[in-house]
């Protein structure tokens, strides 16, 4: 028995030294850079971002979770189980296309089940089915960037939806503008007088969303003994999180009425206010407050007593281990380094060093001549400072209106916050528009070359500053 902790910190070993080689040592991705980043390069930099950030903290409650059940585990017998080979030979098959597509996600997909299928191997089903929470909550350490743009702008529409249709309700008459919530006209005062809030994209609520859902996980864990109790107070915590950036939104909006825009909000498109910042507290209140009262309400609704948990339940099962075992494991490692050398030896698709967008229009296409035009002030108005716009003027000579043909042409290219820039679809419902029909309209630019364009039908309603309503198609 005094081999034990020696084989136990062997093959923790082991696993330390595949994670190393997969993400320190081996460059992943580059995304849409021209150099390759490891996994842990990327991590560190999207934690610093405040939608991410809470990602910092999974690792560290993996690591908790299991040390504080390391009594337990240590009296559950090792039987390791052959299907964890196959789950480690997947993942590293699984690690090396990430490293071909240059996909950051294949490879948090890889390393994630890498941990599982060593888990498998090294310890066997009865450690991996006392370990499979710490696992999950170790899906929170990797950020999902792909849910910026579609996520995070439906989180921003239902917040501002839910806000609009509450104050509505309680005789506080609002217009919905997109993501702007104005003061309607009323009782002499003009349209967004009362007060205006335009919610950004960095207020959409996604990024206490997978905080929130975190905390959930945990709270669940703890407070509940059932297995669809938790995963009913994890699933609380979506809802919950709207309802925390609602009471937000309301502090924001009587802030502004009582103290001034200034004060509530501040310079949203340079610098916000205290008291907005200040503001984000309440999310977590409120959330963490609708998880206290949903657990205890689930708890007097119980009517019969908890069982006793079957992680305290003592258990006498020796742990066993053979040498053999672990030279059979030190294959773990030399496995991972193969693939780490594929990587490497495979030959690199290069791209190279321009940009993919080109920030520049032609005079001339065939018979139409371009005239440059100036973004308008609304234009300047609505997207961050450092976006980039070109815009230009397209027309046909023609000696009448009627045999003249004209085109708009608009490139933009997003800043730092790339959430300021979505396909039409989503960018459209921001601004107020109403998507009533779409289409794919083949236009025949040149003989024999056809151009498949997408034609949006849209609709909404203008309203003056006096009141008056006009729809706009």
């Amino acid at each position: 028995m005094k081999s034990r902790p020696l084989m136990l910190w062997a093959m923790l070993g082991l696993l330390a030294a595949s994670l190393v080689l997969l993400m320190i040592v081996q460059p992943y991705a580059a995304g849409y850079g021209n150099f390759r980043l490891t996994l842990a390069q990327e991590l560190l930099m999207r934690w610093k971002d405040a939608t991410w950030q809470h990602g910092a903290l999974a690792p560290l409650i993996c690591f908790w979770l299991v040390w504080s059940r390391r009594g337990e585990l240590a009296r559950v017998a090792v039987k390791p189980s052959p299907l964890g080979w196959g789950i480690i030979v997947f993942s590293c098959a699984c690690y090396f296309a990430g490293y071909k597509a240059n996909n950051f996600y294949l490879g948090a997909a890889a390393v994630q089940s890498f941990i599982a299928g060593w888990i498998l191997t090294c310890l066997g089903k009865e450690h991996a089915r006392r370990l499979v929470f710490p696992w999950l909550m170790l899906l929170f350490m990797w950020p999902l960037m792909f849910l910026e743009e579609s996520l995070a702008f439906h989180l921003r529409v239902i917040l501002v939806k839910s806000v609009a249709a509450v104050l509505n309700a309680v005789h506080v008459e609002t217009l919905r503008d997109g993501t702007a919530l104005l003061s309607a006209p009323a009782h002499g005062r003009a349209l967004g007088e009362l007060f205006t809030l335009k919610v950004e994209g960095a207020c959409s609520g996604i990024r206490s969303l997978f905080a929130l859902l975190m905390v959930s996980a945990l709270l669940g864990h703890f407070m509940q003994r059932s297995l669809w109790r938790r995963w009913f107070l994890f699933l609380c915590g979506i809802p919950l999180a709207v309802l925390g950036n609602m009471a937000r939104i309301f502090l924001l909006l009587g802030a502004s009425v009582v103290f001034g825009q200034d004060f509530a909000v501040g310079d949203q498109e340079k610098e916000v206010s205290t008291f907005h910042f200040m503001s984000g507290i309440a999310t977590y209140l409120v959330a963490l407050a609708g998880l206290q009262l949903i657990s205890r309400v689930m708890d007097r609704l119980r009517k019969t007593p908890a069982k006793r948990s079957a992680n305290s339940v003592p258990l006498s099962s020796p742990f066993r281990m053979r040498i053999s075992w672990l030279g059979l494991h030190a294959l773990i490692p030399l496995l991972t380094a193969l693939t780490v050398l594929a990587c490497r030896q495979s030959p690199e698709m290069r791209a190279g060093d321009e940009a993919g967008v080109v920030m520049q229009l032609p005079v001339g296409i065939g018979r139409f001549l371009g005239a440059p035009e100036e973004p308008s002030k609304n234009e300047r108005e609505q997207l961050p400072a450092d976006t980039e716009m070109v815009k230009m003027r397209y027309r046909t000579p023609a000696l009448t209106p009627a045999t003249l043909d004209a085109a708009h042409v608009t490139l933009v290219l997003s800043g730092a916050e790339r959430r300021s820039i979505h396909r039409p679809e989503v960018c459209l419902d921001g601004q107020g528009w109403t998507l009533l029909d779409s289409k794919v309209i083949p236009v025949e630019i040149a003989p024999g070359k056809v151009l498949q364009v997408k034609d949006l039908f849209i609709e909404r309603l203008w309203v003056g500053r006096s009141g008056e309503k006009k729809p706009l198609r």
